[in-house]
């Protein structure tokens, strides 16, 4: 559980252009011990820095400026880079969560455009179609037994006795960085690093980095 321990600031309107804060946050995060620390990252590997910011910040912070916040990092740009904030050990993780989290969504999203192409359908038809295509692709199995596997064993951090119907929001990243580990396994070396090449190119070209 995130503890509000670790930003203490009472009453104090969080100013948008503050981003001190975020290294403060982290810097605290970083003094954790790695049990301490892997509370934070998902399968104690892969932060997703601005949920876990987020989630600290909402602990002390009106709403209204923490959306505020987050609105004007995303402005920056490329004038604003995490790198710049956390450290090593910290940033490692993010990179974990990058091509863990980040770059597998995008390569579902490239092998639908593909199966698209192939198939000459819309995307707005396909979707649902598609899915279990992508998924055995990619992974080996279909969408649902996949899940099945993931929620059976791993989900929410302990194993489960029943599978739930939906993929809950807090639970896709986890999700997505297991397939990510399943998706190495199952393709050849030179396909992961083929479908690794796209993805960072397709972010690129919608101007996200690492």
């Amino acid at each position: 559980m995130i503890s509000s321990s670790l930003l203490i600031i009472k009453n104090q309107k969080l100013e948008k252009s503050n981003l001190k804060i975020i290294k403060d946050v982290f810097f605290k995060l970083d003094n954790l011990d790695k049990d301490d620390l892997s509370n934070f990252l998902i399968f104690k590997e892969a932060l997703n820095w601005k949920s876990v910011l987020w989630n600290i910040l909402k602990k002390n912070f009106d709403m209204d400026d923490i959306d505020e916040f987050f609105f004007y990092i995303d402005k920056l740009g490329e004038n604003f880079q995490i790198k710049d904030f956390i450290s090593q050990r910290l940033y490692s993780a993010h990179l974990n969560y990058y091509y863990g989290v980040v770059i597998e969504q995008t390569l579902r999203e490239i092998k639908r455009e593909d199966f698209e192409k192939e198939k000459n359908i819309l995307s707005n038809k396909s979707f649902d179609s598609l899915d279990n295509e992508i998924f055995i692709f990619l992974y080996g199995n279909s969408k649902l037994n996949l899940w099945k596997e993931f929620a059976l064993n791993f989900r929410l951090n302990t194993k489960s006795y029943y599978v739930p119907s939906k993929i809950y929001c807090n639970e896709l990243d986890n999700f997505d960085y297991w397939l990510s580990k399943k998706r190495i396994v199952n393709c050849a070396r030179e396909l992961n690093a083929s479908l690794l090449s796209r993805g960072v190119q397709y972010l690129k070209g919608l101007g996200i980095n690492e």
